[in-house]
């Protein structure tokens, strides 16, 4: 008896071939964020050092692409990647739910306790995982910081995350 492996329905191969194939204004907004957020605070990059110049993948178990960052301050980047595209060239991995690892980098949500949990898996260089946090943390990023948007829209943001946080929590198995 064989067996056919598991696939994904049709719809959402489509939805995953539309987000990456629509990634260029998303890497876009993302890299202006990260180039202002170095602008705005250059010593919390160079708090990174060495780590600069790293290139981290930021997998969300929950979304059909993934991020590469290089968080070089005002020379950062970040790139919309698949998930199984060769990650050979990233110093390191982090990977979770995506309104987990947003409460990550934008100070509300505890690293340690979440990797503890296993909420979040850290794979290769951990200094690097480290250096950024402690930079993330040390420059107080808001939501909208993180979007790009000006910091009045972050307490509308909150509320958005924490109605999908709740919506999500509940309609997990």
């Amino acid at each position: 008896m064989r067996i056919a492996p598991l696939r994904r329905p049709p719809s959402s191969r489509r939805w995953t071939e539309l987000l990456y194939r629509t990634r260029r204004p998303v890497e876009i907004l993302l890299t202006a964020s990260l180039r202002s957020v170095a602008r705005r605070q250059p010593d919390a990059f160079d708090r990174l050092g060495a780590v600069r110049k790293a290139a981290i993948r930021i997998m969300p178990d929950d979304l059909p692409v993934a991020f590469d960052m290089r968080p070089d301050g005002a020379a950062g980047s970040i790139r919309v990647v698949r998930p199984d595209s060769d990650a050979a060239g990233a110093s390191a991995r982090i990977s979770g739910p995506l309104l987990t690892l947003l409460a990550l980098f934008d100070g509300r949500g505890d690293a340690d306790g979440a990797f503890f949990q296993r909420r979040i898996d850290v794979d290769g260089d951990t200094a690097a995982i480290l250096a950024l946090h402690n930079a993330l943390e040390a420059s107080e990023l808001t939501m909208a910081d993180i979007l790009g948007l000006p910091r009045r829209f972050d307490p509308a943001l909150q509320t958005a995350l924490s109605v999908v946080g709740r919506w999500h929590g509940a309609n997990r198995p």
